[in-house]
């Protein structure tokens, strides 16, 4: 569980520090105030041992990340400037995890270049077109790791060492983004593979009815060689495309949490494509499903019958002191954010008070 959360030169951040995160915690505000720059750097930190994390999270945004820092790296830096150190901090179930990346014109690994160490460097040197983002890692004081990403016209590379035997890398907690760029088919062809087998199917279909009375099946079936998500309504068997993208964000986020025990599910726009009458029953089921299998849930919203609703539904799971709401407020370059507890964000709802 992540319990609090500090960013300094990464993204629109030059300092933010986010304290006392619940198990639901949703992240308001108006545009470009950050809310997908909070999702994306904890999914950084988290995932930042796959070579290509930083690939991940201009992918969230639709960007193309290029074989260059400039594409790559730079976009997730402060004004992207990759000679100031960029750096995640986070308390994820008592222990500080701590991510560092800063610019390295130094040491440029020849991996895959064909060229000796000492004259791709200095090739590397006099065109300026590349360069390496060096990278510190640590829990505590129980671990340690220290790396390099570089990038040639091979592609991007990356070596470490750590603090354990033989390089070993210390697993962190599972996280799982959700936004409406990310193309997660093949994510969710699996997902559903676990529900068959876990014996949830029926509890999930029954959930996705909120969203379409007629459903009957959650199924998938292999066309091609490619296996494809498809729902059964009044007989006809769809593909889950055509459900409408309500039914299909629902669907992924019961069965990432209710397949994947612990999961930090890191939601943009959860409430894109749910009608506002059925969003109480929604966070009802998504509140239900989090108590259940301690999932901890950190999302994003523009909507204020989303805000108003998630209270609704969340207080009917017994699960309003496992919330809070955070309200992010850009004046110039500084982003702040306000802390609202479960009990106040109902208070404010209720006296109509503005919170997003």
């Amino acid at each position: 569980m992540i319990r609090n959360v500090t960013f300094e030169n990464f993204r629109g951040f030059q300092q933010l520090e986010l304290e006392n995160l619940s198990q639901i915690t949703l992240l308001t505000g108006r545009n470009n105030a950050g809310k997908s720059s909070i999702l994306e750097g904890i999914f950084l930190l988290m995932d930042h041992n796959d070579g290509n994390a930083f690939g991940y999270i201009n992918g969230f945004r639709g960007l193309v990340s290029y074989l260059t820092p400039s594409s790559m790296w730079e976009p997730s830096f402060y004004k992207l400037n990759t000679r100031t150190p960029m750096q995640i901090q986070m308390d994820v179930d008592g222990k500080l995890h701590s991510l560092q990346y800063q610019r390295d014109d130094s040491y440029i690994p020849a991996e895959k270049s064909g060229a000796t160490p000492n004259s791709f460097i200095q090739f590397a040197a006099s065109g300026k077109a590349t360069y390496t983002l060096r990278y510190n890692f640590k829990i505590g004081e129980e671990y340690t790791e220290d790396g390099a990403l570089s990038i040639n016209e091979s592609g991007s590379f990356r070596n470490l060492t750590t603090t354990l035997p033989n390089n070993q890398i210390r697993f962190l907690p599972l996280t799982q983004f959700i936004n409406l760029t990310v193309n997660q088919d093949l994510l969710l062809a699996n997902m559903i593979a676990q529900m068959e087998l876990s014996g949830i199917k029926e509890r999930i279909v029954e959930s996705l009815r909120i969203m379409e009375p007629g459903l009957s099946d959650v199924l998938t079936l292999s066309l091609n060689g490619h296996m494809q998500v498809y729902v059964k309504i009044r007989d006809r068997v769809l593909p889950i495309k055509l459900a409408g993208e309500g039914t299909n964000r629902l669907l992924m986020y019961l069965l990432s949490i209710l397949t994947q025990p612990n999961v930090i599910l890191l939601i943009d726009e959860i409430d894109s494509g749910i009608h506002y009458s059925v969003m109480k029953k929604m966070w009802k089921l998504l509140a239900s499903a989090a108590k259940e299998t301690g999932c901890q849930i950190i999302a994003s919203t523009h909507s204020y019958e989303c805000i108003d609703y998630s209270v609704d539904g969340i207080s009917e799971a017994e699960m309003l002191d496992r919330f809070c709401l955070y309200r992010l407020d850009r004046k110039e370059d500084q982003v702040k954010a306000v802390h609202y507890p479960g009990e106040l964000v109902k208070e404010a709802v209720a006296a109509s008070m503005e919170v997003r």
